[in-house]
């Protein structure tokens, strides 16, 4: 682990509180973290904690904290929630329940996008990893599919997965599509989805 990157991220992270006139201790307690985590920033880099802070402080431009370049929040940009797959809800609007919400993450290329969700087991692996997060923007009617993309989707008997659709030689069906070749692809009946999303982009975990 690069310590002297982690470093420059404690610094940078102080120049903040110089500039707002917060000591590190009132600045700790506002985001909610504990100050032993942050005396620690030198060595290890919390993921949680740098979420937290910069959730608490929007106007923290969180690509300098961590790159030392500067970047903007577009002014239409939204904070997208970070859901878990068991949070994909049933019937009804919104597509996720929002007390199973993890965390909420600007993003300015997401902006057209409804929500965040991390990927589970290797059924994607070559397009998508375990871990990786998916943005996702809502679809209006099961009918509006582009073949041949990737999409969340919530199926009564099956729950929820990610998968690439593409047409049945069934009629009233769709075709999944795994891109894992261990996972042969099946056709799940159109009436048994509940929702489904259009995976926009993904952001790659190392």
């Amino acid at each position: 682990m690069d310590t002297s990157k982690e470093s420059e991220v404690k610094k940078r992270l102080k120049e903040f509180m110089a500039s707002e006139g917060m000591s590190a201790n009132k600045f700790c307690i506002t985001a909610g973290i504990d100050t032993t985590t942050f005396s620690r920033m030198s060595q290890d880099v919390n993921a949680a904690s740098l979420a937290a802070i910069a959730r608490t402080f929007p106007q923290l431009d969180m690509r300098y904290v961590l790159t030392g370049q500067r970047g903007e929040v577009a002014e239409d940009a939204k904070s997208l929630p970070l859901i878990p797959f068991d949070a994909i809800a049933g019937p009804g609007d919104p597509v996720y329940e929002d007390e199973k919400v993890e965390d909420y993450y600007y993003v300015n290329e997401f902006k057209d996008c409804d929500f965040l969700i991390r990927v589970k087991g290797d059924s994607m692996s070559g397009k998508f990893a375990g871990g990786d997060l998916l943005a996702c923007r809502k679809v209006p009617d099961v009918y509006f599919l582009q073949w041949g993309r990737c999409y969340v989707i919530y199926t009564r008997s099956q729950g929820c997965m990610v998968k690439r659709l593409q047409p049945s030689e069934k009629e009233g069906y769709i075709k999944c599509v795994s891109e894992n070749e261990k996972y042969a692809p099946f056709d799940v009946p159109m009436d048994d989805i509940v929702s489904v999303a259009l995976v926009n982009g993904s952001i790659s975990l190392e």
